[in-house]
């Protein structure tokens, strides 16, 4: 698969050069996976996987007018601000490509899941934001080419809130993916930036660069960067 990433940054307010967009990725050119910017309608996708409904993944949600799709839109939930975006909980197959949506954790307020994007024999998994999965989806995960994962903090533990009522929100740190990715891939892609990298990215490439070992990559995102996977 090829990957080309549009938009490196979560929902910040610093930018650098090569990171100045909200998240979004295409793969070989046809699925969109998130869509934090309108441009990127412009590349024309077969259809769109949405992890989830925040601004910096889906432009329209600070929209007021309604947003409707010229492709197929597939999201967790539906948004009332469009009549035709999909929600889908199960494996489907679009384009030639099997898609299983897998839960995460990660807003009380709207529903969030990942994507595990096969075709042919690559198993290709996008995240979105999280703090983690739940055990028995654990299983859809083993044997895969590469995970494309969140970076909003750096720091071990992230930034996890817990509500009255028990329920978590917030993100985990990029040590904490570390260890649970490596179980079942040994490439790691990192994107969906903090302030913590983006203002200073090299220095940024460089703390991810000391969590690695001889044992799994761990590459760095950036607005127009391509990967092979």
């Amino acid at each position: 698969m090829r990957i080309k990433i549009l938009g490196a940054i979560g929902q910040i307010a610093v930018s650098q050069p090569a990171y100045q967009k909200h998240s979004g990725m295409m793969v070989d050119g046809q699925v969109l996976c998130d869509m934090g910017e309108k441009e990127y309608l412009s590349y024309a996708p077969a259809f769109v996987l949405l992890t989830h409904l925040h601004p910096d993944h889906a432009y329209f949600i600070k929209e007021k007018t309604s947003s409707d799709f010229p492709m197929p839109v597939f999201a967790p939930e539906p948004w009332r601000g469009s009549r035709n975006i999909r929600v889908v909980s199960a494996p489907f197959v679009q384009n030639g490509y099997r898609i299983t949506p897998i839960p995460t954790i990660h807003s009380i307020r709207v529903k969030s899941q990942g994507y595990l994007i096969e075709k042919g024999n690559c198993r290709l998994f996008y995240t979105g934001d999280m703090i983690s999965i739940p055990l028995s989806y654990h299983r859809f995960l083993a044997g895969l080419d590469a995970v494309i994962t969140e970076a909003s903090y750096l720091r071990r533990g992230g930034i996890v809130r817990k509500g009255s009522d028990g329920c978590l929100s917030g993100h985990t740190g990029v040590p904490d993916l570390i260890d649970f990715f490596r179980k079942y891939t040994n490439h790691l892609i990192f994107t969906h930036f903090g302030s913590w990298f983006v203002k200073d990215p090299a220095a940024g490439k460089k703390k991810i660069a000391e969590l690695g070992d001889d044992s799994i990559m761990l590459d760095v995102a950036a607005d127009g960067k391509e990967f092979m996977i």
